[in-house]
């Protein structure tokens, strides 16, 4: 993560900073459990890199238009990507702005909501533990979202991880939307789960979708079965369960890119393989993405996942202010070995 942080310039473009990420991966990961030949190793979320109003999910093709997008000073840059040893998944999200520094930290509503979702955050993985229920860490993501005028991205969800699985049976969904609250889903949490704590928050009202940007980004849906017709979708669906068994992956992957999309039409028509689109949002609003996974003990939580997070560079105006929130804070969260750095 600290990686594609570095390289976010002034003029670098989103397709250099996704192969990078993707890169760097598969370079750190031929460093570990070397002893292992037949260990599997390799990338569990693409590496995906969303400046201004595009909110997630963009991990462009060589041929597509954003794939030459570039950056400019000031621009709010989200980064998302995973990583899994072994069927074991760990999974970061960061956000930042370009140019800042500790002279010239951000301000204003951007440091507002970067602010807001990376506090969500760190309030979320001490709220996740036995005993806790969902609607607690809803209902308390809420508040400290309004301690700085921001909202939650509505229905964004966070997911229990399984060894090979991305989206676990458990989930969070972090802003229900009205129509469906009452009736939400309500988990309770388990010592020896793990969770991916995915936080999305925006400084204005709104709702994040879809436009006509290519969806690149899929993983294979494990319980679906179908006999595909085209021998391009065999093909490829062939590629997909072998080099990426259920992780999440991107088109620009397979070797050929015309083959590939062609051939995750029918994948996608047949639910084999489940999308995840790009999402934006109003241009006029700023959107700030934290994740990381946590192990969820019976006495404690680890944080198996850091972020490249420096205090010194954001400098927002409001802060929590809610005693029961400075409370749970201030709860201790352990760190393990995995670093997004």
């Amino acid at each position: 993560m600290s990686t594609v942080v570095a390289a976010g310039v002034e003029g670098a473009t989103v397709l250099s900073l996704c192969t990078l990420g993707d890169s760097t991966i598969l370079s750190l990961l031929k460093t570990v459990y070397t002893e292992d030949e037949k260990m599997s190793k390799g990338i569990a979320f693409p590496t995906c890199v969303c400046p201004t109003s595009i909110v997630c999910h963009l991990s462009p093709l060589v041929s597509d238009p954003e794939a030459t997008i570039a950056l400019k000073n000031g621009d709010m840059v989200r980064v998302e990507l995973g990583v899994q040893i072994d069927g074991y998944i760990a999974q970061a999200a960061h956000t930042f702005v370009v140019g800042a520094t500790k002279e010239n930290p951000v301000v204003g509503r951007q440091a507002d909501v970067i602010q807001a979702a990376y506090s969500a955050a760190e309030l979320a993985a001490r709220l996740i533990r036995p005993g806790n229920d969902s609607r607690m860490v809803t209902d308390s993501i809420s508040k400290i979202a309004k301690e700085f005028n921001c909202t939650a991205v509505e229905g964004m969800t966070t997911h229990q991880v399984l060894r090979n699985i991305l989206d676990g049976p458990k989930q969070i969904v972090l802003n229900p939307p009205e129509t469906s609250r009452k009736n939400a889903s309500n988990v309770v949490f388990e010592a020896g789960e793990v969770y991916s704590i995915d936080i999305l928050v925006k400084s204005g009202e709104g709702k994040s979708r879809p436009l006509d940007t290519r969806t690149t980004v899929f993983k294979r849906s494990p319980n679906q079965t179908y006999q595909l017709k085209m021998q391009t979708s065999r093909i490829i669906f062939s590629e997909i369960r072998r080099n990426h068994g259920t992780m999440a992956f991107s088109l620009r992957n397979f070797e050929n890119e015309k083959k590939a999309r062609m051939g995750i039409l029918e994948c996608t028509s047949h639910n084999l393989v489940t999308p995840y689109p790009v999402l934006h949002e109003k241009n006029d609003i700023d959107n700030a993405h934290f994740m990381f996974t946590v192990l969820v003990l019976e006495s404690e939580q680890i944080q198996t996942v850091t972020l490249p997070w420096d205090q010194e560079l954001i400098k927002s105006e409001c802060k929590v202010v809610d005693p029961e929130l400075i409370e749970i804070l201030s709860r201790p969260v352990k760190t393990g070995a995995a670093s997004a750095e």
